[in-house]
């Protein structure tokens, strides 16, 4: 008889290329996000509160500033080219870096004549305004060089390459601030450095002035290409990012620095449900995209239930122990953090819902609504802050940030409706009624969990009765999993 480690590598070795490519990216996702979970508390221990809150709202202004600079063009326009310009997508790739390194000159040319408010606004100074901008010019090679490997299945260099970037980044920052001040400066700075030095060497390889001189009406006719893709998706960018950050940017002006900080910690604990969903739609979305293909709606409906109620679980037991993961990774100052942590959580099942409906709008190509509904769901967002944050405090923002994420379900579910009668879909593609008692479930739950935050016994019962049942139910998960994998 097979000992179960060899019968367990035979099937690995059966599974397809693209299958054992999702499964090592997924692995790498949870790795790289694992240990940005890992360094969080030593951070946010070496550094004060106010350090570690300044450090907070340069990270949200540095994302902000990185969409305006590149544009997303290594992300959206890479991929679609990559598939468009497939007879030279060297010379693709090399035409994308030309254009989004015009528009990093050019946005911090203008920046620069703005330097002091840049300085103000962020608690930092021009050299780091000079290394944010530099940085900007070298990573979306390096995220254009991903896309690449992920378009051939190529996993091992994809996966390395990136496990060994984020280690250095993560690690390395974290040693400049053993050797050197313990300053959200020291600690800005250092992971630009490391962070250009990792990505240079990509952004080096894709440097062909005389090639790209050379077939200039070609160059133009793809920087066309790219610019009219991605504008639209950036305007969603933008304001999804605006719907993610803003909290922290808000908090910070106007409660305090070190209030952010503690909303900041909140917000990275409560990531984990976000990276599970996340790392969950990496699979679920090929999988939706060929049910559509064949008009298998039945499935898509059944199998989104069961993970919907696996998502919902996951958090319901997270939001559960919420309390002890804080106490053992900071400081005291830190623990009403947990009070953020279930809204935000629970925004991670609202974040899966709203994907598998926006999947349905992409396949049929009608992104504009994917625009639509970030744009007004950031709107949203900002307003109900301003209204909460000064009688509320920073607390008020994770349910303002969950009632957006409701709204983004929500608008995305009527969008899709409307696209699937304009598809003539007949069949409903969701249970919605299935999905409206899960979602009010859990969100009701989730209020009475924090109830029981000072009942730690009780909350343990819940667990250990959560996992008697997922033990029970092992078959189902498994069966599931198999068959979006399939």
């Amino acid at each position: 008889m097979d000992r179960p480690q060899n019968r367990y590598r035979n099937q690995y070795k059966q599974l397809s290329l693209p299958v054992k490519a999702a499964f090592w990216f997924t692995v790498c996702n949870f790795l790289t996000e694992g240990i940005g979970f890992i360094t969080v508390p030593l951070f946010s221990g070496l550094l004060s509160s106010y350090e570690y809150g300044i450090v907070s709202l340069y990270n949200s202004y540095q994302q902000i500033f990185l969409i305006l600079a590149t544009l997303e063009l290594s992300q959206g326009a890479c991929q679609r080219g990559i598939l468009r310009y497939k007879e030279d997508v060297n010379f693709f790739i090399w035409s994308l870096q030309a254009l989004w390194s015009v528009i990093v000159v050019i946005l911090f040319l203008i920046l620069w004549s703005f330097r002091g408010a840049f300085v103000q606004i962020t608690d930092t100074d021009t050299g780091t305004m000079c290394l944010m901008f530099l940085y900007f010019l070298v990573q979306p090679a390096y995220a254009s060089w991903l896309n690449r490997k992920r378009f051939a299945y190529d996993y091992r260099m994809a996966v390395l390459a990136t496990v060994v970037t984020t280690v250095l980044i993560s690690f390395g920052t974290l040693a400049a601030l053993l050797v050197a001040e313990r300053t959200a400066l020291v600690k800005i700075k250092a992971g630009l450095c490391i962070g250009i030095a990792c990505y240079l060497v990509f952004y080096i390889r894709n440097i062909h002035p005389v090639r790209l001189l050379g077939r200039l009406s070609e160059m133009l006719e793809e920087w066309s290409f790219a610019l009219k893709f991605q504008l639209p998706l950036v305007v969603h960018s933008f304001s999804y990012l605006i719907l993610a950050q803003s909290d922290r940017i808000m908090i910070g002006n106007m409660i305090g620095k070190s209030q952010a900080a503690i909303y900041s910690v909140a917000y990275t604990l409560a990531n984990v449900a976000v990276l599970l969903q996340t790392s969950i739609h990496q699979v679920l979305k090929p999988w939706i995209y060929q049910k559509l293909e064949v008009k298998e709606y039945k499935d898509i409906s059944k199998n989104t239930n069961r993970v919907l109620v696996l998502i919902a679980c996951a958090i319901f037991a997270f939001i559960l122990v919420a309390p002890e993961i804080m106490k053992l990774l900071f400081r005291a100052e830190y623990y009403d953090a947990v009070w953020v942590i279930p809204p935000i959580a629970v925004s991670g099942f609202f974040m899966l819902l709203y994907s598998v409906f926006t999947d349905v709008e992409s396949y049929y190509s009608r992104t504009k609504y994917i625009m639509y509904a970030s744009v007004i769901c950031a709107a949203a967002n900002i307003i109900l802050n301003y209204l909460v944050i000064r009688i509320w405090g920073f607390i008020a923002c994770g349910y303002t940030t969950l009632i957006c994420y409701i709204l983004f379900a929500v608008l995305h579910y009527l969008f899709m409706r409307k696209v699937c009668a304009a598809e003539a879909v007949s069949e409903r593609v969701f249970d919605v009624r299935f999905i409206l008692t899960i979602s009010l479930g859990l969100v009701v739950l989730s209020v009475l969990e924090t109830l029981l935050y000072p009942f730690p016994v009780v909350r343990y019962v819940l667990v250990a009765i959560f996992c008697g049942i997922a033990v029970w139910k092992r078959k189902t998960v498994i069966n599931t999993i198999r068959q979006l994998l399939a």
